[in-house]
């Protein structure tokens, strides 16, 4: 876990001082790669796990509710943010 969170530091300190912008093209495929390369090592992961048919049927409903909270709260805040701090229309 603390990989990750510096990680994230590592990234943010140098957005704050380069200009907007910057790199925008090349981030953008940056970020896309990065997504697609998370998304395709889950999946082998998940591929590599012989008893994972049986582990959905037990995990099914919870799995379900915790999806189910993800997208509600995960919307609630987006509304949220996007109205306090979000701009204004002239």
């Amino acid at each position: 876990m603390l990989y990750y969170i510096l990680a994230v530091i590592a990234g943010l300190i140098p957005s704050l001082f380069l200009p907007e912008g910057y790199l925008g093209h090349v981030r953008r495929h940056l970020f896309t790669f990065s997504l697609v390369g998370l998304l395709f090592f889950m999946g082998v992961n998940l591929g590599k796990d012989p008893h994972i048919l049986e582990k959905l049927a037990d995990y099914g409903l919870t799995s379900f509710i915790i999806s189910v909270f993800v997208i509600v709260f995960s919307v609630a805040f987006v509304l949220l943010f996007v109205r306090l701090f979000g701009k204004k229309e002239c």
